[in-house]
């Protein structure tokens, strides 16, 4: 068993068990410290334990409890959501930093990142104009076993990221990409397609746009708002979307 706590408004959260019953209770704390062993010890406040009375006071030892306990799970979970949300906020206000900083504070309190919750701070470092960075936050995360796989979106954020420069899109990047998500299976949806259209688009490489619509036609995958959006100020790309679709 692994210790099991997780930070809920300023707290951390940790499971014990009821003595002489088999409910679990659920107990809102503040750490303490930790022993000359290494285990943690927090104090419990009163009233603050759900299924246990909660009015009992004393040390809990954190190790020895279940990740599989349901209750670890909720509160994780929104621990989860609410870390994503604030990695969101550094990446519209270029604090690729403190996105990282973030991600690793869910690691430190024993909760495993996601998914999307990674390619946010990607997100935050292609926003902040950091590729060196993103790729850097790529390799760590997804990189190394199978802690987790990237999907369509996590290699489009990077996508949009190695085409921020209109005036010269790293389009070798780019196709390593492509290459990359065709040989992990990952079928390309407009979310990737209309990645590369706005980059072709805003630097106005119309003959490499129409290989992108030619290619949407040929896989069968439909125009959507966004697509639209995109081509609406271009006439050579509006007029090849309406031949196709």
């Amino acid at each position: 068993m692994r210790t099991a706590a997780a930070m809920l408004r300023g707290q951390t959260m940790v499971t014990r068990k009821v003595p002489g019953t088999s409910r679990t209770a659920l107990c809102f704390c503040t750490l303490q410290g930790s022993r000359r062993d290494g285990s943690s010890y927090a104090r419990v406040a009163p009233r603050r334990c759900l299924r246990a009375g909660g009015t009992q006071r004393g040390i809990i030892l954190l190790a020895g409890v279940s990740e599989d306990d349901e209750l670890v799970k909720m509160y994780n979970t929104k621990a989860l959501i609410q870390a994503t949300k604030r990695i969101k906020q550094h990446g519209k206000e270029r604090q690729p930093n403190m996105a990282i900083r973030t991600l690793a504070d869910l690691a430190s309190q024993g909760i495993q990142p996601d998914r999307i919750a990674a390619t946010a701070v990607i997100d935050a470092c292609v926003a902040s104009n950091n590729m060196d960075l993103a790729e850097n936050v790529f390799a760590e995360l997804f990189g190394k076993g199978d802690l987790m796989q990237p999907d369509e979106v996590t290699y489009s954020v990077l996508i949009k990221g190695y085409g921020q420069d209109f005036r010269s899109p790293k389009w070798g990047k780019i196709r390593q990409m492509l290459q990359t998500m065709e040989v992990d299976g990952i079928e390309l949806t407009t979310c990737t397609y209309n990645s590369l259209l706005e980059i072709c688009a805003a630097s106005n490489d119309w003959q490499r746009g129409m290989q992108v619509l030619d290619q949407m036609h040929d896989t069968q995958v439909l125009p959507d708002q966004m697509t639209m959006e995109i081509v609406k100020k271009r006439k050579t790309l509006r007029a090849h979307l309406r031949k196709l679709f």
